[in-house]
Formats: structure tokens, sequence, C-alpha cells
């Protein structure tokens, strides 16, 4: 599933992530959009808060 996507699902904004994560609001925006993958340390601590719904894949498009 897409950020965008999850984010949409669970009412949240991006904003909201930002802060739950401590990402800033850009580095998440640019994710949103597909303009930039996140890093390592950063994509653990996205799947862990998606639980999972949002992987790295999804970030490279590759079907599971």
């Amino acid at each position: 599933m897409k950020l965008k996507d999850w984010l949409s699902k669970e009412n949240k904004i991006i904003a909201d992530m930002a802060r739950d994560l401590n990402f800033t609001h850009t580095a998440v925006r640019y994710w949103v959009e597909g303009l930039r993958c996140p890093r390592p340390y950063q994509m653990q601590k996205i799947v862990t808060y998606t639980k999972g719904e949002v992987t790295a894949n999804d970030f490279y498009g590759v079907e599971e």
C-alpha cells in the first residue's frame, strides 16, 4: 500500500506522521508524493508505524 493511501485510510495527515515519528514535514511529504525514498532507518520506523501495511517494496513499486 502506498504511504499516501495509508494516510488516507487512517484519516491522518502528513503533519501527524511527521510529529509521531519525529521526521520533518518536508521529508514525509516527499515520500508521500513519491519524490524520494526513505533511508533504511526511516523505512523501519514507517513499517512499524503502519503495522506493516506500508513496506519498502511499496516505495519501489515491487509487487509482492
